[in-house]
């Protein structure tokens, strides 16, 4: 275990925000900071960080806590871990048997599978560079164009003909039922493992965190396999949820702000080695949702630079189709007719290709507006008249009125239209798209007030919840309600807040909720305890104030526990038809009322 003054030590010397910025692009609204949250996908930012007092909380899924517990939830790792993780990234020097103790995700279920992985880049790397099974597919690299740098960059390595990755491991005794489940084996019909990849230049996946979770395999001679043979999935692989290069490029994209998506592993190098460093590529899929809310997550700027091919502009237009309502500000990096990113590099060299990425960006309309003349012959007086009629949809859903007015007037000089028939044109698609709307908005307001009325909390709760932000905030009422005979709060879980702040405040004189929340173990109390914290409690308290709250809670609550239970009682014998129980409950109902009454007139 780590002391707690080594804990108190690493807390003080960091700032949450630092941390949290490295995972979540934040952005300042009022005294908070505020992003996407990185727990669940969501549209609005509901995703809090207050730099005052070193805590982050969501007002959607009510995740909260200090910068430790941020990285536990986030990475799955035991406290220990995270604060080893949080002295890393701030630079804070740990003492050598911490580290020894406490590997990052050394806790992790998913850990020996990682570390397999892991072994497995360094031995195909060293396979790679310097055997005489690797020298073919090292010479095929070079010949590419990849600088030695980048290739130990990207750790990439070769998986031979020979049979090695599984004897490797058996040398270090891992169990055959890991090698089962590693993804790096085929198993055949008597349970005998052979190896996944063979005669493959290998590429590490790695996740957000940087941990390899996966291969892709690239043959480099001509043969009738596929060119990329993927890792299935496995418990630490979901290639839904990975982006390859994203764990290299995310520092970048933040201090770009922005990400290009390129369409292939060697693009995304190629734009490395060019010092384009904000290059990702989908898993050889189409973008998935968990992909595109990490992209948001770190910035709202994407650009597409896929091949310059036929092809490569269809997969464009789709992604494109794809990302519509995504909120993220899209454009488009067009490659000259028929070249794809790495042939550029290699045919012009890293400076034009840095260059040319800088300057090609277009913006989404540009793109379409040519796209949609693929195919067709504008001096057909019917291909021309559906062109046009195809570009105002695109146009149409533009919502500045400058940019609608640059499009349609290149449509007038382009093709020496009318612009008033374009404008009436782009009139009718508003309107039709404005009926489609009006219901799906209709439904959503009404969904929102659902959700808000369930949030709704009662009298007897927000006043625990008042007095116990007051009580920990001013000791001076703290000792006031420590003072008052039998005092307990109504519900279990303030209850036990209450108890461990008294432990709290055995071992420290002021409240600090960032330690605060080091004392509290269960998820449940600790997201209690922060939206607690992050309430809009105004000013200081008054006398009436706190006595209010203790009268609520000591004198009104009993009751309105006994009502509600006599109540409930009265419903079952009148369901019975019992006459005489319902005779009593009623009485006994009509004096609680009347106590209820005189307690609150007081």
């Amino acid at each position: 275990m780590i002391p707690e003054e080594v804990i108190e030590n690493v807390r003080n010397q960091t700032n949450i925000l630092d941390v949290i910025s490295s995972f979540v692009q934040l952005k300042k609204s009022g005294s908070n900071y505020f992003g996407l949250c990185p727990f669940q996908a969501e549209k609005t930012p509901s995703f809090s960080v207050s730099e005052d007092k070193q805590i982050f909380h969501c007002f959607s899924c009510g995740r909260g806590g200090n910068v430790f517990k941020f990285l536990m939830d986030l990475q799955g790792i035991s406290f220990p871990d995270s604060v080893v993780k949080v002295a890393d990234m701030q630079g804070i020097q740990l003492s050598d048997k911490y580290l020894e103790n406490n590997n990052n995700h050394v806790n992790s279920p998913n850990r020996n599978l990682i570390d397999l992985h892991e072994d497995a880049k360094k031995l195909y790397h060293h396979i790679l560079i310097n055997t005489e099974m690797g020298e073919q597919a090292l010479e095929y690299l070079k010949n590419r164009g990849l600088s030695d740098d980048t290739i130990e960059h990207y750790q990439l390595g070769f998986a031979p003909q020979q049979k090695i990755l599984e004897e490797f491991f058996k040398q270090k005794k891992i169990s055959y039922d890991l090698l089962r489940k590693s993804g790096l084996f085929i198993e055949d019909a008597d349970g005998n493992l052979k190896d996944r990849f063979f005669d493959r230049i290998m590429f590490p996946i790695t996740d957000t965190n940087g941990s390899v979770v996966a291969f892709s395999g690239r043959v480099f001679d001509q043969n009738n396999q596929a060119k990329y043979l993927n890792s299935p999935e496995t418990e630490i692989f979901n290639k839904r949820k990975v982006l390859f290069n994203f764990s290299n490029a995310k520092d970048e994209i933040r201090k770009q702000h922005s990400v290009i998506l390129f369409e292939g592993f060697m693009d995304v190098i190629s734009a490395f080695q060019s010092n384009v460093k904000n290059g990702i590529a989908s898993m050889g899929t189409s973008l998935t949702k968990e992909q595109i809310y990490q992209i948001k997550r770190h910035t709202k700027n994407l650009y597409i630079c896929y091949d310059g091919d036929i092809p490569g502009q269809n997969a464009i237009d789709r992604a494109l189709k794809l990302l519509q309502g995504s909120q993220l500000d899209l454009g488009v990096i067009k490659m000259p007719k028929g070249i794809d990113p790495d042939e550029y590099r290699k045919q012009y060299g890293e400076d034009k290709f840095f260059n040319y990425v800088d300057s090609a960006k277009e913006s989404p309309v540009s793109f379409e507006m040519q796209y949609l003349k693929l195919n067709r012959n504008l001096d057909n007086e019917k291909d021309l008249t559906s062109y046009i009629s195809d570009v105002l949809k695109v146009v149409a859903k533009m919502s500045k009125p400058i940019e609608r007015e640059i499009y349609l007037n290149q449509l007038t000089e382009q093709f020496n239209i009318d612009k008033n028939i374009l404008i009436k044109q782009l009139d009718e698609i508003d309107a039709f798209e404005h009926t489609n709307s009006v219901t799906t908005s209709t439904n959503r307001e009404s969904l929102s007030k659902l959700v808000n009325n369930k949030r709704l909390i009662s009298k007897v709760e927000n006043a625990e919840r008042m007095l116990l932000y007051r009580m920990l905030h001013d000791h001076n009422i703290w000792i006031q309600i420590m003072g008052i005979d039998g005092f307990n709060f109504v519900h279990e879980k303030y209850q036990m807040l209450f108890l461990l702040a008294q432990g709290y405040f055995a071992e420290h004189d002021e409240f600090n909720i960032s330690e605060f929340t080091d004392f509290i173990k269960e998820d449940n109390l600790q997201k209690l305890m922060i939206d607690i914290e992050v309430s809009n409690v105004l000013g200081t308290s008054s006398v009436k104030e706190i006595d209010d709250y203790v009268n609520i809670i000591m004198n009104q609550a009993p009751i309105d526990i006994k009502l509600k239970s006599k109540k409930d009682e009265f419903k079952e014998a009148t369901r019975l038809g019992d006459i005489d129980r319902q005779t009593q409950l009623a009485i006994e109902i009509i004096k609680l009322k009347k106590k209820q009454q005189l307690i609150d007139k007081d």
